[in-house]
C-alpha cells in the first residue's frame, strides 16, 4: 500500500529519512506519515479520531516500565535468558515499534532490530534518532540498540555477528472477540497486514542463534510453526515459546 505524506514542518532530518527509504506520496492512501517539528507520526486517514502513533523511547510508558516496574519479574527477562552477569546479544527479526527491543537494551543486552516495511522503518529510525540525542537514555541507547532495514528471511546473508538469542514477535492472529487490540496494533495491522511467512523464520533462526529462539504469542494462539517448542514461559495475556538452537 502507498502512504500519504504530510509535511507540517520543514524538518530536513525526517525529509532525508523519507527520501532514503524511497517513500512516495500516494494521494489515495488511507494512512499518512505526518512530519512534525521534531518527530514522525502515523495517522489513519479513515479514522482521524484515533489520533496517531509514533516511536518514542522517552515516553512515560517506557520510563515507567524501565524504572518503576520490577524487571526481573517480567517474563521477557526470563524468556531471553538474562542472568545476573549475562546479557545476551539479541537479534530482533520483527522490529515493529521496538518496544521489547528497547526494554532488552535497557536491561543491558545489545540488540539489533531488523525491519522490512519502509513505513515502520521510518517510524523506528525517527524514534531511534531522537532517543540517541536524549540526555537521559542516549548514552547507553547508542551502545546497545541498532536498526537494519532489510528482510529477516535473508538473515543468513546479512553481515552481522552470530546472535545468542533471536527474538520474533509476529503480528497477532485474529481473535473473535468484542474488544479491539491496542491502538498501535490496530495501526500496524492495517498498514502491514498479516505476517504469513514468519513461521519460516524459526527454521532459519535455529541454524543461526547460539542459544535459543524466543517467539512472542498471545495465549489464545497456537505455536507459530510445526517445529517442536522446547519450553514455554506464560504470562497473563501472552506467552513466550522457546526453541533451542540446533548449533552444537
Amino acid at each position: 500500500m502507498g502512504i500519504y505524506l504530510i509535511y507540517k514542518f520543514n524538518n530536513k532530518r525526517i525529509q532525508n529519512l523519507i527520501h532514503s527509504l524511497n517513500l512516495k506520496h500516494d494521494k489515495n492512501a488511507s494512512m499518512a506519515l505526518v512530519v512534525n517539528h521534531d518527530s514522525l507520526e502515523l495517522n489513519d486517514l479513515e479514522n482521524p479520531k484515533k489520533g496517531s502513533i509514533k516511536v518514542d523511547f522517552t515516553s512515560k510508558k517506557n520510563n515507567y516500565r524501565c524504572y518503576k516496574s520490577k524487571m526481573k519479574k517480567e517474563i521477557l527477562y526470563r524468556a531471553i535468558g538474562i542472568k545476573k552477569s549475562y546479557f545476551p546479544f539479541v537479534l530482533d527479526l520483527t522490529g515493529g515499534l521496538g518496544s521489547d527491543a528497547f526494554i532488552l537494551s535497557f536491561l543491558g543486552c545489545r540488540v539489533i532490530m531488523i525491519e522490512r516495511h519502509p513505513v515502520v522503518m521510518a517510524l523506528l529510525r525517527d524514534g531511534l534518532d531522537r532517543g540517541y540525542k536524549d540526555k537521559k537514555i542516549g548514552f547507553w541507547l547508542k551502545k546497545r540498540l541498532f536498526l537494519i532495514f532489510n528482510d529477516s528471511l535473508k538473515i543468513k546473508k546479512l553481515p552481522i555477528l552470530q546472535p545468542d538469542v533471536i527474538y520474533i514477535d509476529p503480528m497477532y492472529p485474529d481473535k473473535k472477540k468484542t474488544a479491539l487490540p491496542k491502538k498501535e496494533m490496530q495501526f500496524l495491522q492495517k498498514l502491514i497486514g498479516k505476517n504469513d511467512d514468519c513461521d519460516h523464520l524459526i527454521t532459519l533462526s535455529k541454524e543461526l542463534a547460539k542459544k535459543r529462539i524466543v517467539v512472542k504469542r498471545p495465549c489464545y494462539a497456537p505455536p507459530l510453526s510445526k517445529e517442536k517448542v522446547d519450553f514455554i514461559i506464560k504470562g497473563k495475556s501472552h506467552r513466550f515459546d522457546i526453541y533451542n538452537s540446533i548449533i552444537k
